[in-house]
């Protein structure tokens, strides 16, 4: 074998050794340069839009402003509150106007409509240069649209119920309901009128639509395809209807104000003792507990299951940049703060919601309380939330007024599924369309 080495001249020798010390530097250069990328750090005033009014949400953005404070110092945060019936107009007309908060709350049920109306911001390369995206990326696909990532995983809803043991136990019941059907019967065996003392706590106000799709999907199992086909058939609609409505008006076993209670009144129904049963989901745990006893007075309760599927879903909720915002590092800095498990924690404990951070869902806030067994297990059984192009809509301005007028009279269960089907086809023929368009778009 030749001696390659051997017969390469000095003066070649010097410009292989020359050459390699250029790479060599130019290695080093590039590796420094990449370990740089990191996110510049936010300074000045950083609005933020959520959509929670409840006290327990309010004292604990309060604790986790306070923690964020100490985080980032140089960041002013402004946590103001836009109402859920409010949330979508004032979204749109803030993005319209091209002025409005520099971070921005994204409920899963609502991203597909946020990114497409146009407010919300690319955070992809942010997102790759944070630390912590790992710990929440079982749940960032679910705000990725096109490979863009466009939120940071804050909780998770995980929908269950919560009921007076101490009513069933009066009433004879030794079983949890676990179906509809055995739900239904326990309502009617804890109502008694002459007390003043109902079955169940049913939301038909403010926030009641998403009860109604949830009867829908439990009757009918999926009501849309993932190309935005209605699969919601009549039959199913108007059994999901008749059951959800005769609660209320045949069954009577439904707090009678039923038609205009939101949050606030069914859980004043539920602690004063006027409803043995409510329907919410985790984030509602630590008020529960403060009111009433778990363990003895109150238990959690799995979603009971329909003929297709659980009634309830499971729905990660994320922080986002707004599109407009003049201050995105600081807006950025704040959701990814949000997204940390220290936040999320404190979360959990002020709350009950179910973080999205791995590490966060490690805390033995969990592991020790056994009434949080019934969200574990919802994890793993409860479907995923429906987000297409005109859900909301659908779902606040012809759901729930459809139920609204059968509980006063005015609509039978039979013709309000009717509206509700023919305004579900109506809504995913405009959302594949309207998906057509967008992905030509951005070809």
């Amino acid at each position: 074998m030749q001696n390659f080495i051997g017969n390469l001249s000095r003066r070649t020798l010097f410009k292989f050794s020359a050459v390699a010390g250029t790479l060599a530097t130019l290695g080093t250069s590039a590796s420094s340069a990449f370990a740089a990328r990191v996110n510049k750090k936010g300074t000045g005033k950083m609005t933020y839009w959520n959509h929670f009014t409840g006290a327990p949400e309010r004292a604990a953005f309060a604790e986790t402003t306070e923690a964020f404070k100490k985080a980032s110092p140089a960041i002013q945060a402004d946590i103001q509150t836009v109402t859920n019936d409010d949330w979508m107009a004032k979204y749109i007309a803030s993005t319209t106007a091209k002025s409005g908060p520099d971070a921005v709350m994204i409920d899963v049920s609502r991203f597909t409509d946020m990114q497409r109306i146009g407010g919300l911001r690319d955070i992809t390369t942010y997102n790759k240069q944070w630390p912590g995206k790992d710990s929440v990326a079982g749940d960032t696909a679910a705000f990725t649209a096109a490979r863009k990532v466009y939120g940071v995983p804050f909780f998770t809803f995980i929908d269950w119920g919560y009921y007076r043991k101490d009513f069933f136990e009066a009433a004879g019941i030794k079983k949890e309901p676990t179906t509809l059907e055995e739900f239904r019967e326990a309502a009617i065996a804890c109502t008694n009128p002459s007390k003043g003392q109902y079955g169940f706590a049913m939301r038909g106000g403010s926030g009641g639509g998403g009860f109604i799709v949830n009867a829908l999907h439990a009757v009918n199992g999926s009501i849309i395809s993932p190309s935005y086909k209605a699969t919601l058939s009549l039959d199913a609609a108007v059994e999901a209807m008749r059951f959800w409505v005769n609660l209320a008006v045949k069954d009577k076993a439904v707090v009678p104000t039923v038609a205009t209670d939101g949050y606030a009144q069914i859980f004043s129904n539920f602690y004063t003792g006027k409803a043995a049963m409510v329907f919410h989901h985790c984030g509602s745990f630590i008020d529960v507990g403060k009111n009433l006893k778990y363990g003895s007075e109150v238990m959690t309760l799995a979603r009971p299951k329909g003929p297709k599927d659980q009634y309830g879903f499971q729905a990660p909720l994320a922080n986002g940049v707004f599109q407009h915002t003049k201050n995105p590092d600081a807006a950025f800095e704040y959701c990814s703060f949000l997204g940390s498990a220290s936040a999320q924690t404190i979360f959990l404990k002020a709350t009950g919601y179910f973080p999205t951070s791995t590490d966060a869902a490690k805390d033995s806030f969990i592991a020790d309380n056994r009434q949080f067994d019934t969200a574990i297990a919802g994890l793993g059984t409860l479907p995923k939330t429906y987000t297409f192009p005109g859900l909301t809509a659908w779902r606040d301005l012809t759901c729930l007024p459809e139920f609204q007028r059968c509980l006063t009279g005015s609509q039978t269960p039979e013709r309000a599924a009717k509206v509700i089907v023919d305004k579900l086809n109506t809504v995913a023929k405009a959302a594949a369309v309207a998906n057509r368009k967008y992905y030509e778009s951005k070809r």
